[in-house]
């Protein structure tokens, strides 16, 4: 009977064989898949990699510019110091 040490090493021995397989296959699957990507033209969204109810965020348009320093803010989110206490209006980026 193989001592607890004996066994270990052959543990250890079949899991590096095993992971040198699983890369070797996966090799050749993704090789595979990639065919049949560009064979059918498919896109990420047919194949369920993207959520159809996300969509890309989109360029925001600055509503207000400070005049003196060219910042900018699109009136999303917390304003900036340069905008609180004082009239919008006189920074509107239009």
């Amino acid at each position: 009977m193989a001592t607890y040490k004996e066994l270990q090493a052959q543990l250890h021995d079949l899991h590096l064989q095993a992971e040198q397989a699983r890369l070797a296959e996966k090799a050749e699957v993704l090789d595979q898949i990639r065919a049949l990507i560009v064979e059918h033209k498919l896109m990420p969204n047919d194949l369920g990699l993207v959520s159809p109810g996300k969509r890309r965020s989109q360029l925001v348009v600055a509503k207000y510019r400070d005049p003196a320093t060219g910042a900018t803010w699109s009136g999303r989110g917390r304003a900036p110091k340069w905008l609180q206490g004082v009239d919008r209006a006189q920074f509107d980026a239009k």
